[in-house]
C-alpha cells in the first residue's frame, strides 16, 4: 500500500450510479474474487493512497453522493461531486466501479503531479484526475460526456504504454465471466 496522498486535498470518486442495463443487474454489487466491485474500487483507491472516498450516484451509501439528475451520465456525476465537495477538496481521482483490473500503477501517475490540471490516460477518459475549481465554472448542461468534460478542462492525456486490459469496463455477464480467463 502506498502512503496517503499529501499533495493538495484529494478525494476519490467512484462512479457507481449507472443503470447497468447491459449487465442486467447492479454492477457495483457484482461479486468478483470474493467481494463486490464497489469494494474492489474502494480498496484500489485506498491502496493508491487516497483516504477519503465518495461514491457517486449512491446516496444510500455512507460515503455516497446524490446525482442531481439520476442516470444523466458520469460527466454529470463528476460535476455534481465537484459542487458538493467544493471547499473541502482540490481534486477528485475518478474511477468507474466497473474496471476491477485497474491497479495503483494506473492511478498513481495521475496524481503524481498534484492538483491543478486534469489528467487521464491517452484514449482512456477514465480513470481521471479532475480539479474541482475549474469544474464549478462549467455549464453542466453543455457537458454530456466525460470526453467533453476533460476537453473543457484542458486535460493532459498521459501517454499509455503496455496493455490496455486494466481499462476494460465490465458491462455484460460475458465480460464478467472472462475477467479471470484474460480473454
Amino acid at each position: 500500500m502506498t502512503p496517503p496522498v499529501e499533495r493538495g486535498r484529494l478525494a476519490g470518486l467512484i462512479l457507481a450510479g449507472g443503470q447497468s442495463v447491459r449487465m442486467g443487474q447492479d454492477k457495483a454489487e457484482l461479486v468478483w474474487r470474493g467481494r463486490s466491485l464497489l469494494d474492489h474500487a474502494r480498496a484500489l483507491l485506498l491502496a493508491t493512497g487516497v483516504s477519503v472516498i465518495h461514491v457517486g450516484g449512491r446516496p444510500q451509501e455512507p460515503d455516497g453522493l446524490p446525482d442531481s439528475q439520476p442516470h444523466a451520465g458520469p460527466a454529470r456525476a463528476i460535476l455534481d461531486a465537484a459542487r458538493i465537495l467544493q471547499g473541502r477538496f482540490d481534486s477528485l481521482l475518478v474511477i468507474p466501479v466497473d474496471m476491477p483490473l485497474l491497479g495503483p500503477d494506473q492511478l498513481a501517475p495521475l496524481i503524481a503531479a498534484g492538483a491543478g490540471q486534469a489528467r487521464h490516460w491517452a484514449d482512456q477518459p477514465l480513470p481521471a484526475l479532475v480539479p474541482i475549481e475549474p469544474c464549478l465554472a462549467l455549464e453542466s448542461d453543455d457537458i454530456h460526456s466525460i470526453k467533453r468534460l476533460l476537453a473543457s478542462l484542458h486535460a493532459a492525456a498521459l501517454p499509455l504504454s503496455g496493455p490496455d486490459a486494466p481499462f476494460s469496463n465490465i458491462n455484460t455477464p460475458d465480460a464478467l465471466a472472462r475477467l479471470d480467463t484474460g480473454h
